[in-house]
Order: structure tokens, then sequence, then C-alpha cells
């Protein structure tokens, strides 16, 4: 992710954090990199246009829940927020990572054994969503990080929390297009797990072959039972795929048989789970996330940090999160073992020989 200059009408400091660029900007605000120690973060603001408008606020305000529910491995952890400012925001856990969109765009597909890891991944974070009771409802390879010790999932902006209210409508078809369900397309008060699940299966699809499954400019072509583009597809990956991107709710795998599956592949195929120094994905991307990885965080000099008040509890941070090796501000050479810890094949062989239902975390 490249760091972009501020511009003329960006604020240069929110909730005591002094923000140095531009990290990216969708239709609800704009991400920046902060500072307020010499740990990054990524501050999320909410535009100012948007900010007068209380359908916004409360979705902003659903955001931040949703970041405080998951937390932990899977996604971003919470730094600090105030959802109630005059422009709210929302700083997390700043990833030093590259999405998967970034490595598809430069680097193609990745290989059979990496989509497999891919899905173990994916797969074991909407659990561990799904059993905080909430929906994601747009994941796709942009909202996908990769790091060398798994995958990180963001943007939780349309997310909601399942059997809730929310504050969709029919008329709102919230998503992506291209790895959107269905019945989400046809009414965004339908999205379930299993419709996270399908888009699991979409991002699979962009993920092995390239490119996306479905090509729609308006939602009413994704209400319709058409056949997904598949080509290029490796053969082993067809039923999986097939099955996750099934038009029908009840015939879609759950996230927990995809976990269980892929985790069978990667084991089957011999992927070193003892002391697994790096993810099995194709030389190009690997050597994509480590140089993301080996870059250093711009931050800023000691003595230009801002001064923060040491009874400030309400934006303190967690020092109990444990932050991404990447997130560091200087290049420092670890120990291998460090960048993969070995809980990673003890967590993974123990499910899948107990095959225990709760893997929330």
């Amino acid at each position: 992710m490249v760091l972009q200059p501020l511009r003329a009408g960006d604020p240069r400091r929110i909730g005591g954090f002094r923000l140095d660029g531009r990290l990216g900007q969708g239709a609800m605000g704009v991400v920046y990199l902060g500072y307020r120690s010499t740990r990054p973060v990524a501050v999320k603001v909410v535009r100012p246009q948007l900010a007068e408008d209380e359908y916004f606020r409360r979705r902003f305000a659903l955001e931040l829940e949703a970041i405080q529910r998951v937390g932990g491995f899977h996604t971003a952890a919470l730094v600090a927020a105030d959802p109630h400012a005059d422009t709210p925001w929302i700083a997390t856990q700043y990833i030093h990572a590259p999405s998967l969109l970034e490595l598809l765009d430069q680097h193609g597909a990745v290989s059979e054994i990496g989509a497999w890891w891919l899905a173990a991944g994916l797969a074991d974070a909407l659990m561990h969503i799904h059993s905080v009771r909430l929906l994601h409802r747009d994941l796709k390879p942009a909202n996908v990080l990769v790091a060398a010790d798994g995958v990180r999932v963001i943007d939780f902006g349309i997310s909601h929390v399942h059997g809730g209210t929310g504050l969709t409508t029919a008329s709102a078809a919230l998503g992506t297009l291209a790895y959107m369900a269905p019945e989400q397309a046809k009414d965004s008060r339908r999205a379930s797990e299993a419709a996270d699940v399908y888009s699991l299966g979409a991002t699979l699809v962009h993920a092995a072959t390239g490119h996306v499954p479905f090509y729609a400019q308006m939602p009413v072509q994704r209400t319709l039972d058409i056949e997904p583009d598949l080509t290029g597809l490796p053969t082993a990956l067809s039923d999986l795929v097939t099955r996750t991107l099934s038009y029908d709710v009840e015939d879609r795998p759950t996230a927990q048989s995809v976990l269980e599956e892929a985790m069978g592949r990667l084991l089957d195929s011999g992927v070193p789970t003892d002391a697994q120094a790096y993810p099995p994905l194709p030389e190009a991307f690997l050597a994509g996330v480590l140089q993301h990885q080996a870059e250093p965080v711009r931050a800023p000099a000691p003595e230009s940090l801002p001064d923060v008040e040491p009874d400030d509890a309400s934006e303190a941070e967690p020092d109990a999160v444990p932050l991404l090796r990447p997130a560091v501000t200087a290049p420092v050479a670890e120990p291998e073992p460090e960048v993969m810890p070995d809980r990673w094949a003890a967590r993974w062989r123990s499910r899948i020989e107990d095959r225990r239902g709760d893997y929330g975390g």
C-alpha cells in the first residue's frame, strides 16, 4: 500500500494522533497513517459531508462495534475511537501487509496450494466473525491483507449484527457485486453466514484464476441464477468453489467445513506445519509479501511526537494486543521462528483431528 501525502483539506491531528499521510479512501471516509507513539495506526475518518448525516453516524458506530467484537488475530485490533466527535474517527492497529488484490494485480493468480492456504485462513476468519454474531457482507480480495503469518480480514464498514435490525433496506444492495451472493443482491437484509461463504468462494476464484467470477454493473444482474466464470480454476478446487457459489443457500458448505477441507488438503500435500517459516504461496507472491514487510513504515522523529497525557485512558493503546511484526517502524532482523510461530501447526492439527465445532477463538 503506497502512502500518499496529506492534501490541503486533510486534518493534521485527530484524537491525539498526528497524521502522516493517506493510506486510502472509500465511500465513507479517508484512512490515514497516524502516530501517537512510535507505533503506527490506521485512522479512519468520516467524510465531513457525511458527519452531519445521522444514518452514517449510526453506520460508523456499527463498524466500531464490529471491530470491538472481532478483535484479535483475524483483523486489525482497535486502538481508540470517537464515534460522537464532530468528525467521527476510528484508530486501529496498522497492519503493514499488501492486500490480496494488490498481489493478484502484480503477480497474477496464486498456485493451487496457495489457494487452499487462503481458503483455510479466510474460513477461519469467517468462523471467528460469525461466532460473535457478525456478518462481514463485503469479503473480497481488496479487504484481505496477506501477511507472513496469515491473512487478515479488514473493512467492517457494512458489517451487520446477525439477527439484528441493522440499518439496511431492501433497496440497498450493500457489498461488491462481483463477489456478492444473489440473495444479498436481491435484499441486503437476507445476508447471512452463507452469503459470506459465497463471497469467500468468489474471492478464491479471483485468487486462483486471476479474474472475478461474475461481471455485473447492476444488482439485478447478480440476482439471476447464472454460472460463474471458472476459466483457469484448478480442477482440485472446482468442487469446493462450485459448492460455495451455489445459488441455493442450503447447498453451500459452512465456513467450518471449508476450513476442514482446506486444512486436510494442506496436510495431505505435505505443507510443513511443525515449524512453518512462510506460507505456501508462489515465489512472486511471497517475495511481494516479504518486500512489503521489509519496507520501513515512515515514523516521526522522537522529538516531533505529540505529547500524550498519562491519564488519557480513553485513547491508551492496548499493550496486551499483539502487533504484527511488519508493523514495527524500523527494519529489524528477527529469528525465523518468530515470523511464523509453531502454534500454527498445533492449532490446525488439533482442529482437524478433533473436528471441534467451536472455532470462535
